[in-house]
């Protein structure tokens, strides 16, 4: 017996974590779509990025040569490491570029691209974090590579580790304008390239390697880092973290932008080509096989900083701020967000920004970086949680004290999480429930499950009766807030199948045995009636049935229910005693019933009548 209550105890915990009905979860408010500021008061930001290592920190560059941490919920950023003294900052010059090893949470690594004192060549050096204080990094430098810079522009900077585990490096052409040096399309050079290398695998004195699979690996002619080729200046590239498809933006020269999806070996045509326009500046043909069109280019308006193209991300997010797969970049000069979607591209917003970059959290939400010293989160700011209905029932008419409710939406959470441990946790990834009653007084809600389109959570204890408002924060800051009633019972009943109806979470009860009343059919991934066999004796047989909102009933007597239109008194109604939130009735099974096959179950409290559900009596 007390096995089978276990299993019943699992299977309440699964319903309460893990189930909702899929129209309710996919449900969609009309996007409205703004930049919400996020961190304020920096100095030239350019750049934002996570550590993938599950802490949900995320860390900014300033050009000048600092990294600074932010940590969930705050409001400021401290500093992580702080190379100023080491960084020539200034016009396209700069502390550039930042990635932190696959591993960093068990290795500490991680890598930075920068221009250095005095004469502006381009560093990668690899720095660790602090083994006593994670939010500080220590000071000791590795160098891995120094490329020089005949000129103060077109640096590229961009860091990122591939799928692969290989650390991807972007080189502009070396500068000035129209590549004088012809170092794009010269594979003896690093510069107007995307490099990759192996950070994990010293050459000997060289603390890195090259993969063999690079192009010019080896004895082919040409220097073992290179990627790719034919880069005037990649300001951002990344990623996409389904696909694994890379993305670039390169900086254009008089005429047009362009976005290049990178590939092993491309030649993406600079100084050939300025994305599909020729510039005549050789060499070589224009109509040459071996040049890789750009996926997207656009032309420069105007004269004055007539265009700059900042690359951005492929969106991946959970909370479904824009469609999955759609690609988002900028303009520097223009301020303007674009959106490339299904193979065509539309402007998202015109801004009076300077887009210096974009950001990518753990959870895939995307940001905005501003040189002005503002960083921007990208969300969406329809009302989104759309519903707190009874977790068992799915209705929301109102709610009982003490009692598990849903909140379906949408932006509920920036990720995926089960509570782990009781006391049941008021905060999961910086999601945060909280219930004002009709007094005044408000109080935290312990919390099941959280994602992005849906939150499990229990009425507090105390709450008054009456009007109540829950409001529900995540990460982004208050995503709803919704009035609701509080009565002193609404009982519900939970679903085998989490519809509300159907199958009752319940098991029969005779004598000191308890049996099951459904099986689980993998084939159909639902669950399945085992027909109740209610016998010839005399002894009484239960149903008992496993809900919510009713443990402050009044006398048992208030409490009746019908099977099969039948009456089937109550021997028992109130908390189930071992489950948080989770309510238990005891029905005697009428014996009339034999043979009915499916009949309705009818749980009535204090007047209130339950979700119907059904079972089955052979």
């Amino acid at each position: 017996m007390t096995t089978l209550l276990n299993r019943i105890g699992l299977l309440l915990c699964c319903l309460v974590l893990c189930y909702w009905p899929i129209e309710r979860s996919r449900a969609q408010t009309n996007s409205v779509l703004q930049l919400e500021p996020f961190l304020t008061g920096l100095a030239a930001p350019v750049f934002i990025t996570s550590a993938h290592d599950q802490t949900n920190r995320l860390f900014i560059l300033e050009q000048a040569g600092r990294i600074r941490v932010r940590q969930p919920g705050a409001t400021t950023a401290a500093v992580f490491l702080d190379i100023t003294a080491k960084v020539l900052s200034g016009g396209e010059r700069g502390l550039l570029g930042l990635a932190f090893h696959p591993q960093f949470s068990s290795n500490r690594r991680f890598f930075v691209n920068y221009t250095r004192q005095t004469d502006g060549a381009t560093v990668i050096a690899e720095y660790k974090a602090s083994a006593s204080n994670p939010n500080m990094a220590d000071t000791a430098e590795t160098i891995l590579l120094t490329i020089p810079q005949p000129f103060q522009n077109h640096n590229g900077g961009m860091l990122d580790f591939g799928p692969d585990g290989f650390l991807y490096i972007g080189m502009g052409d070396g500068g000035s304008a129209n590549d004088p040096g012809n170092r794009a399309q010269n594979v003896e050079e690093l510069l107007g390239k995307i490099l990759r290398i192996d950070v994990n695998t010293p050459n000997g004195a060289t603390p890195y390697s090259s993969p063999s699979s690079n192009p010019f690996f080896g004895p082919t002619p040409g220097r073992d880092e290179i990627y790719a080729v034919g880069m005037r200046n990649p300001w951002r590239f990344s990623f996409d973290r389904l696909t694994g498809e890379l993305y670039a933006g390169d900086v254009g020269q008089d005429a047009r932008e362009e976005i290049d999806l990178i590939k092993l070996g491309g030649n993406y045509g600079w100084r050939v080509l300025e994305g599909t326009r020729c510039t005549n500046l050789g060499p070589g043909s224009c109509t040459d096989a071996k040049f890789t069109p750009p996926l997207y280019d656009y032309p420069h308006v105007g004269s004055n900083c007539a265009g700059s193209v900042t690359g951005g991300y492929v969106y991946r997010g959970a909370a479904l701020t824009l469609t999955p797969g759609a690609y988002l970049f900028g303009d520097y000069c223009f301020g303007t967000l674009y959106l490339r979607e299904n193979g065509a591209v539309r402007t998202l917003f015109d801004t009076n920004l300077g887009i210096t970059s974009f950001g990518e959290d753990e959870a895939g939400e995307l940001y905005v970086v501003a040189g002005a010293g503002t960083i921007y989160r990208l969300v969406n700011a329809a009302p989104r949680a759309l519903v707190n209905v009874s977790a068992a029932s799915y209705r929301g008419a109102s709610l009982a004290p003490e009692s598990i409710v849903a909140a379906f939406g949408t932006g509920l959470a920036t990720g995926t999480q089960s509570a782990a441990t009781t006391p049941l946790p008021t905060a999961m990834l910086e999601t945060r429930v909280s219930v004002r009653d009709a007094t005044g007084v408000e109080r935290l809600a312990p919390q099941f499950f959280v994602s992005p389109t849906q939150v499990n959570y229990q009425i507090p204890a105390g709450t008054a009766l009456g009007q109540a408002r829950v409001t529900i924060t995540s990460g982004q800051g208050v995503v709803s807030a919704q009035d609701i009633t509080i009565a002193k019972v609404s009982p519900a009943i939970f679903a085998l199948n989490a519809s509300g109806r159907g199958l009752p979470a319940a098991v029969v009860l005779r004598g000191q045995t308890v049996e099951p009343i459904a099986r689980f059919n993998p084939a159909t991934n639902q669950y399945e009636a085992i027909p109740i066999d209610v016998g010839l004796g005399s002894e009484p047989v239960f149903l008992v049935v496993f809900g919510t909102g009713f443990r402050f009933s009044g006398a048992l007597s208030s409490a009746t229910a019908t099977i099969g239109g039948t009456n089937a008194p109550v021997t028992f109604a109130g908390a189930q005693g071992s489950l948080i939130g989770v309510d238990q009735a005891n029905l005697s099974i009428p014996r009339s019933l034999i043979g009915r096959g499916d009949v309705d179950v009818v749980l009535t409290v204090d007047g209130q009548v339950a979700n119907t559900v059904r079972v089955n009596i052979r």
